[in-house]
């Protein structure tokens, strides 16, 4: 859970540098294809504190997870994402060391829209998922500070279509939408 202060990024003041907005995109796209929801992060400077330029896949075990505990793990990584979170973690303490803090995780949605579902706020807000009998309830927040990004893609191979990006940022209690930017 969050313990200070939240950054500009994490209250919702948050800037994409296109570039960056483009190489998420081809990271979806190529999931997309591959057939399964596509995460990673962006990260960028200190200073211009909300400004991300750069972005880093991270390996979705969702498929992996499935195949190992299909009864625990009863979503595949069409539907779903999971990913190594001391990994994650880690970058998350070499960014903030190195001045260029992890400001967004990000994850894609297939031939759906760009929600954050229960699901997703369960899961990232450290409380009980949903499962097969349904339920699940949020957490006490977000273990890292930052803003969460959905892009949902549709269509097929070989050019899948980007259908829309909604930033959510954790207001105490509950994930919330907030507006971005990007610049060139």
């Amino acid at each position: 859970m969050l313990t200070t202060a939240a950054p500009a990024w994490a209250r919702g003041e948050l800037t994409l540098r296109r570039a960056a907005l483009l190489a998420l995109e081809a990271d979806v796209r190529a999931r997309y294809v591959s057939g399964e929801e596509a995460c990673g992060y962006l990260c960028g400077p200190a200073e211009p504190s909300p400004l991300c330029d750069e972005v880093v896949p991270l390996e979705n075990l969702a498929n992996k997870l499935h195949r190992l505990d299909p009864d625990t793990f009863f979503r595949d990584g069409r539907t779903s994402f999971a990913f190594n979170e001391r990994t994650f973690d880690a970058a998350v303490r070499r960014g903030a060391e190195a001045g260029r803090p992890v400001k967004v995780l990000y994850h894609s949605h297939l031939d759906t829209s760009a929600y954050f579902s229960a699901t997703d706020a369960a899961v990232l807000s450290f409380g009980t998922p949903p499962s097969r009998a349904g339920g699940g309830r949020l957490g006490p927040g977000p273990q890292w500070s930052l803003a969460f990004l959905v892009t949902s893609v549709y269509g097929a191979a070989p050019e899948p279509r980007i259908d829309a990006h909604r930033a959510y940022v954790w207001r105490g209690r509950a994930f919330e939408e907030a507006s971005f930017e990007v610049v060139e």
